[in-house]
């Protein structure tokens, strides 16, 4: 497949990346010399030259392409790049855009017929990775997997829980309702086999049908909460974007420095309050009684600043907190000092559009990139490996392991019995770079 992407900043070359290892035919384009420069490491093609410059598209061999990708920061250079690339010949294209109104389903046919085949709302996608994790606020990830038949949950196990030092093979025969996908382990992933352990403090990866996520936060040794007040500190799209997807369940209170914007969000946000206000003073937030929140979501510009303000809330007692952290390197750091849950638009915007481009090639996947671990959501082919054996004598590549599946519309977990069927969705939980192997146990 011929995939050419348009943008070489975060999100661009975090997809360059993982199509790279793909060995696809991948070339990234973009007009600033200095960031093509720094790709060359990266097993691609890559040019100097604007998304909407006819020649530079002609020089990317965009009449050859199966997909076209802008994700540049500019909305309208996305836009004009993926109707030119289109009229040019590119088979399928794909924008990033900055506007919700754009993502309204009853446009899509308008912009399908300009030539822009999908679009990708970064803000929408981490909106709804907040509500996510506030409504589950035991949980670090809540991901919906197969149209919602079967969930991903990231837990952190607490000590003395009543799953810790047990082998897979015991869970697996005292829980058969979910299954351990993966473990995070300090800074190393594991995909777990029989024998090995869950230990104190462990990230453990669960995918699990919707009924049965209240066996999951026993065993991890959760307590349930009702969460009610939710505090969110900045004014971005993205803080809109969340307050849209929790405002009907929750008491919003907005938190932010900039008085314009805390004025836009009172237009905006009607039933949300607002208080301009600097969420790094101490005084202030007790005065606004973030000791009586119940989560605290912090959205701000700086990751830095997002982590230590939720280490704060937490310092005051809040119970749930939740973090934009854009620099990936982050992560592990906010992961290690347990601040709670952490959205990534980047990792979630190149997970988003992986699995569009999975579904053009008839895998009819769904991606989500965890930094160290892919999670795919597959559709075995007839007459493909997978449907050959049952899972035990498939002799699966250690890195890899079937989480679950859904047959005939319902959730269910995979055992060493279990016979895969043509048409049966799977979620599949591998290391980064054993991605392109799990596609082709799929593949007829």
């Amino acid at each position: 497949m011929k995939i050419v992407i348009a943008g070489a900043q975060e999100v661009g070359t975090h997809l360059a990346r993982l199509l790279s290892r793909e060995n696809m035919d991948v070339t990234l384009m973009d007009s600033d010399p200095e960031r093509v420069s720094q790709l060359a490491f990266l097993n691609l093609m890559t040019i100097v030259g604007s998304p909407t410059s006819i020649l530079s598209l002609k020089d990317a061999e965009v009449a050859n392409a199966d997909l076209f990708i802008a994700v540049t920061p500019n909305e309208s250079v996305n836009i004009h790049a993926c109707i030119l690339a289109s009229n040019l010949g590119a088979r399928r294209t794909m924008a990033r855009i900055d506007s919700y109104e754009m993502q309204k389903s009853e446009n899509a046919e308008f912009y399908r017929k300009i030539g822009i085949n999908r679009l990708v709302y970064p803000e929408m996608l981490g909106g709804e990775a907040v509500a996510q994790a506030i409504c589950r606020p035991w949980a670090r990830m809540s991901f919906e997997l197969c149209d919602g038949q079967l969930l991903l949950l990231t837990v952190k196990v607490r000590e003395g829980a009543p799953i810790v030092k047990q082998t897979m093979m015991e869970i697996g025969k005292q829980h058969p309702q979910y299954h351990i996908a993966a473990i995070k382990r300090g800074d190393k992933v594991i995909i777990p086999q029989g024998k090995d352990e869950v230990l104190d403090n462990d990230i453990v990866y669960f995918v699990v049908a919707p009924h049965n996520t209240e066996s999951v936060r026993l065993i991890c040794g959760k307590k349930a909460r009702n969460l009610k007040r939710v505090v969110i500190m900045g004014g971005s799209r993205l803080c809109i974007q969340a307050a849209y997807a929790l405002a009907d369940h929750y008491d919003i209170m907005f938190i932010e420095q900039n008085r314009r914007m805390a004025e836009e969000l009172m237009e905006r946000l009607p039933k949300c309050k607002v208080l301009n206000g600097d969420s790094a003073d101490i005084e202030f937030l007790g005065e606004v009684g973030l000791n009586a929140t119940d989560a605290f979501v912090a959205l701000g510009d700086n990751s830095g600043s997002n982590v230590l303000a939720c280490l704060t809330a937490k310092k005051l007692g809040v119970g749930k907190t939740v973090a934009e952290v854009e620099d990936v390197a982050y992560i592990a750091l906010a992961a290690n000092l347990n601040i709670g849950s952490t959205v990534n638009k980047k990792i979630l915007t190149a997970s988003c559009i992986y699995q569009l481009l999975l579904d053009a090639d008839k895998t009819n996947a769904k991606c989500f990139s965890l930094v160290d671990a892919e999670v795919a959501d597959l559709v075995a082919q007839p007459g493909s490996k997978i449907t050959q054996k049952i899972v035990k004598n498939l002799d699966l590549p250690r890195g890899i392991t079937l989480g679950g599946m859904v047959r005939d519309g319902v959730g269910q977990t995979i055992k060493g019995d279990t016979q895969i069927q043509a048409g049966d969705h799977v979620v599949v939980v591998c290391m980064n770079e054993m991605i392109g192997k799990v596609e082709k146990l799929f593949l007829n």
